[in-house]
């Protein structure tokens, strides 16, 4: 009986000691302000950064789409007239398919 409950006291003191220990690693410190503004200040400038990579890269494909367009109206006009012709037939023939691919989903998933 004696043997029993020593190791039933030692179960118990052991786990008491994890129970202490996994505490210990749930409950971390809170943050003081002077870290937070850090993490911001540094959030903020990988967001402006990465807005500004992205800007120049928007300008820069921006400006080779309207070089090849300007490239295109003088130098092959014919080719920029047929170009606008078959944008203006085929935008209305694709936006109906797309609209009626859109309402077979919405009735599939209505059932």
């Amino acid at each position: 009986m004696t043997n029993h409950k020593d190791a039933k006291d030692k179960l118990l003191s052991r786990l008491q000691i994890d129970w202490k220990q996994l505490d210990q690693l749930g409950s971390q410190p809170a943050p003081g302000k002077a870290s937070i503004k850090e993490q911001l200040a540094m959030a903020k400038a990988e967001k402006r950064k990465a807005f500004y990579k992205e800007l120049s890269l928007f300008i820069t494909f921006a400006l080779l789409i309207l070089t090849v367009l300007i490239t295109i109206v003088f130098k092959a006009p014919q080719i920029f007239i047929w170009t606008q012709v078959l944008s203006l037939v085929a935008a209305p023939i694709i936006f109906l398919v797309l609209n009626k691919r859109r309402a077979k989903e919405a009735d599939f998933y209505e059932r």
